[in-house]
């Protein structure tokens, strides 16, 4: 007992050294209080990629129109390659003339010559040009489709031939009105084979010019340069 008690005494001298108000141990501090967590951070986000898709849909719709019509619609056009010369529709005849009774609507042996051998379509238009002088050109395509090439072919030689008649123009035939102008055989005719198809063009104007020949010669160019024409008239 006598050899156990110093050593009893001696541990509970480090106990009490250990649990003096200077020497005592414990657990460390809490941090200092600091913002709260903000819980809401992704609904900002989502309210934020919501903004922008709003944004970009709305530019969409401007840049578009906004009303389903094109921003920029593109001008309907002819599919005639450019020439010498700028042709515009005669307002009296906006559309080409189809039918398929070309006898009714020729006349000479022409006439006769389509009475035998039927056609499979006429299509006519008028058209007008200015000269550099700034009389106005009348110029009338005809296309006349034939059964086939070999009947296309007479037909193309009968209507170059003088004195044979040919197909109305839309002038003689009544059908645009144009003030001291019966017709347009008077001034320049020009006709081609395109296979089934033979083209027919006749210029003029209501007043010639003081020499004859070269007026027919002028008008012969304006009709040459309407060949390009015919395939919009034809259709």
């Amino acid at each position: 007992m006598n050899e156990t008690a110093p050593l009893w005494r001696s541990e509970i001298g480090k106990l009490d050294s250990l649990m003096s108000p200077g020497t005592m141990v414990g657990p460390p501090p809490p941090p200092p209080p600091g913002k709260p967590p903000q819980k809401n951070l992704p609904f900002k986000a989502l309210g934020l990629v919501a903004v922008a898709l709003v944004a970009a849909l709305v530019w969409l719709l401007i840049d578009s129109g906004g009303s389903g019509k094109s921003a920029d619609p593109s001008p309907t056009r002819s599919t005639a390659p450019a020439g010498e010369f700028e042709f515009a529709k005669n307002e009296q005849i906006p559309a080409p003339l189809r039918d398929t009774k070309c006898v009714d609507h020729a006349y000479g042996a022409v006439k006769d010559f389509l009475a035998k051998t039927q056609c499979t379509q006429l299509a006519r238009q008028l058209f007008t040009t200015t000269l550099d002088d700034g009389r106005t050109v009348y110029t009338s395509i005809s296309v006349v489709r034939m059964a086939n090439a070999q009947d296309a072919a007479k037909f193309k030689e009968l209507t170059s031939a003088d004195g044979t008649g040919n197909i109305n123009d839309l002038v003689r035939e009544g059908t645009v009105k144009v003030p001291d102008l019966k017709s347009l055989a008077s001034g320049g005719f020009a006709s081609k084979l395109e296979d089934r198809e033979v083209v027919i063009v006749e210029s003029d104007t209501v007043k010639h010019g003081a020499d004859e020949a070269e007026h027919n010669r002028a008008m012969k160019k304006v009709s040459e340069d309407a060949f390009r024409l015919a395939g919009d008239v034809a259709g």
